[in-house]
């Protein structure tokens, strides 16, 4: 079993897209059995406020016929570390709220998820640059590399 966290600032606009795009992946390719697949934030104020999935995120997802269920935010946990194989994050700072708060990587477990692409990168986070689109293009090609890493 691989167990995978996608992890953003609110994990509602890019963490939670990253999940349902891996997610209808692993399952066109038979694999669904063989994953746990989550997402989480690094801050708690969405949780605090039980905030769903954004707008733009959900509207793209229904666009692209990815099908996804409802999700409210929640932090990251220091025991999501051990839980999981891959904590992904979206971008530098997300690493390092991360690492804050489930301490050092010494596993080897967090990474940005486009660190697995020929352009490594930041996925630029849509709550402030509005462009869903932008965003679903970096997470599919992260998502695509990622699982050719994983070679399942």
């Amino acid at each position: 079993m691989i167990k995978v966290l996608f992890v953003c600032l609110g994990n509602i606009c890019r963490s939670p897209m990253a999940q349902f795009v891996f997610q209808q992946m692993v399952e066109e390719q038979g694999l669904a059995d063989e994953f746990i697949i989550d997402s989480a934030a690094t801050e708690k104020y969405n949780e605090m406020c039980h905030a769903g999935i954004h707008h733009g995120t959900k509207k793209i997802l229904i666009d692209k016929k990815i099908p996804f269920t409802e999700h409210y935010s929640r932090c990251i946990r220091p025991e999501d570390y051990v839980r999981y194989d891959y904590i992904l994050a979206m971008d530098d700072a997300n690493v390092t709220d991360i690492q804050t708060i489930v301490g050092f990587d010494t596993e080897g477990r967090i990474f940005r998820l486009l660190d697995f692409t020929d352009s490594p990168r930041n996925i630029r986070d849509p709550w402030y640059t509005g462009n869903f689109d932008e965003t679903y293009q970096d997470i599919v090609e992260g998502c695509k590399r990622f699982l050719e890493y994983l070679d399942v």
